[in-house]
């Protein structure tokens, strides 16, 4: 069901005379943990948002961050929908941990720090009463050495996913090219270890080998990206160019010591517990509203459309569509936002993020849901500027006319 749900997406991005073997490798690969974190920033998105207490809110879920990060701003229930079951059964984990650890420091060491022996012991002790059936499976099932994926928490969970081994991966290239990860990540803007470490970082991007690994759509599966959403990342440009100046607002664009997708990518783990440079969910001044609103998540494993259509009319104030709309074609989002125009209510909102800089409703193959809504642009602008993980090309925010 997982995999036959993700290639029915990753059909949609085109009709099954042009699909390739690149889209049917990706709808297999895809399947897998690919992202242990979102890379939307949540607090862009409430900010964009806007939301009043009590609100409903439909969000693909992904690593389940965010869905939770929104319990900061006291919705009435966040309904977290994914084709996913791996992303999925890490949602389940997490709500479970809310549940069973009574502490912010049992939480943490769990799922921040996701990196103590002990965690094998917590999850067969304390977690694993707490999940159903489907992710019970998930975290139990075993490797060919017979290592269970649970194991993941007990020697660094956020290096594992295709994404963590990828930046694994991308770690090694820089200790090829002689790059301070460390430098870039905590030197001072104009210190010369930075400055070289920056002028490093320039010659690798620039190089025959990373121009032949961008040009390569299956070694780019790792960061979550099909072969559709490739083409709009490159618009025509280099694609190694492209990253690289993405790379450069990611690292550049916030304060390090306050970005955590930062650390994340330069560092593949978080700085420490507290209330600083951590997704919402992992603060501990948020740790009891986490705890008491983890029933308001709901974990959903369904097509997002299909789902919106099976909602009464007029239930949801926000939804928030991650980059999902890279993988669709015009036909695919003209239903959906006809089931979200059927479903949102009178002043319901939607954001999503964009691999290039253009929302796709302003094509002219949709000029009729242009008719029904508009582009926020000071919204927009703000989920943009505060944005702190720099990877996409545009941020949209959407209401009706």
């Amino acid at each position: 069901m997982n995999t036959q749900l993700i290639a029915d997406a990753v059909r949609n991005t085109r009709d099954e005379a042009e699909a390739t073997i690149w889209d049917r490798l990706f709808a297999f690969w895809f399947r897998r943990l690919v992202y242990t974190q979102i890379w939307e920033d949540p607090e862009a998105d409430l900010a964009a948002l806007r939301l009043p207490v009590g609100s409903t809110i439909v969000t693909i879920s992904s690593g389940g961050c965010n869905a939770l990060s929104y319990l900061t701003a006291q919705p009435a229930q966040v309904y977290a929908v994914d084709l996913n079951e791996a992303h999925l059964s890490l949602l389940k984990l997490k709500l479970a941990g809310l549940r069973a650890f009574s502490n912010y420091a049992e939480f943490w060491q769990f799922f921040g720090e996701a990196a103590s022996r002990a965690n094998s012991e917590l999850y067969r002790e304390r977690l694993w009463l707490m999940l159903d059936a489907d992710a019970r499976a998930y975290w139990d099932k075993r490797n060919v050495i017979g290592r269970p994926r649970h194991a993941y928490f007990t020697d660094g969970f956020y290096r594992h996913g295709m994404l963590g081994r990828f930046i694994g991966l991308a770690h090694l290239l820089a200790k090829f090219a002689r790059i301070d990860l460390e430098a870039l990540l905590k030197g001072r803007t104009d210190s010369p270890e930075r400055v070289e470490a920056l002028d490093r970082l320039h010659r690798l991007f620039h190089s025959p080998l990373l121009r032949l690994i961008t040009g390569t759509p299956a070694l780019l599966f790792s960061l979550g990206i099909p072969p559709q959403q490739r083409a709009l990342l490159g618009g025509g440009a280099p694609l190694n160019e492209v990253l690289y100046e993405r790379l450069l607002r990611l690292i550049n664009g916030h304060p390090n010591e306050s970005n955590y997708f930062a650390w994340q990518a330069l560092h593949r783990a978080y700085p420490g517990p507290g209330d600083r440079c951590l997704p919402p969910y992992l603060q501990a001044r948020h740790f009891e509203r986490m705890r008491n609103g983890a029933g308001l998540i709901i974990p959903v494993h369904a097509n997002l459309r299909l789902f919106l259509e099976s909602l009464p009319a007029r239930e949801v104030d926000a939804v928030i569509l991650l980059d999902s709309q890279d993988w669709m074609a015009p036909e695919e989002i003209r239903a959906l936002w006809n089931a979200i125009d059927r479903t949102g209510s009178d002043n319901v909102r939607v954001i999503f993020r964009t691999a290039g800089t253009e929302s796709p409703l302003e094509a002219p193959e949709l000029a009729p849901l242009q008719q029904i809504w508009r582009r926020e642009e000071e919204r927009s602008a703000v989920g943009f500027e505060l944005d702190r993980s720099g990877i996409y090309g545009g941020f949209h925010c959407y209401e009706r006319r």
